[in-house]
């Protein structure tokens, strides 16, 4: 038997090694390109959501200062009232803002160069 294999079963070794590692590199790709595209989906999930909670911040501040401060008849009287009115106010602006028809979320995260363009 001798020590140092044939030439032949070393190539045969070394074709089957480079078979594995194309096969595993050309598996791990798809998992990688998949991976990056889940993170930049869950980026951009938060981004948005951030937007939405900003203008819902925003637009509920508005809305709690339009809102009428003295009308118990339409809130109640007391804490009761002043409760009243401000739920609906956030009620009100999550809506508005989770809508997207007020805009102010995606003027505020749109890039840059797209925002300035024709100005």
């Amino acid at each position: 038997m001798p020590i140092i294999p044939s030439a032949a079963a070393a190539d045969q070794a070394l074709w089957a090694s480079r078979q594995d590692a194309r096969l595993t590199a050309a598996s791990s790709q798809p998992a990688t390109a998949s991976n990056q595209v889940q993170a930049n989906q869950t980026r951009e999930n938060k981004v948005k959501n951030a937007g939405q909670q900003f203008e819902a911040l925003y637009l509920r501040q508005m809305l709690d200062e339009w809102m009428p401060k003295d009308a118990e008849d339409l809130f109640g009287e007391g804490t009761a009232g002043s409760v009243w009115r401000s739920m609906l106010a956030d009620n009100l602006a999550t809506t508005l803002s989770k809508s997207g028809t007020i805009g102010i979320a995606q003027m505020i995260f749109k890039p840059e160069a797209e925002g300035s363009k024709g100005k």
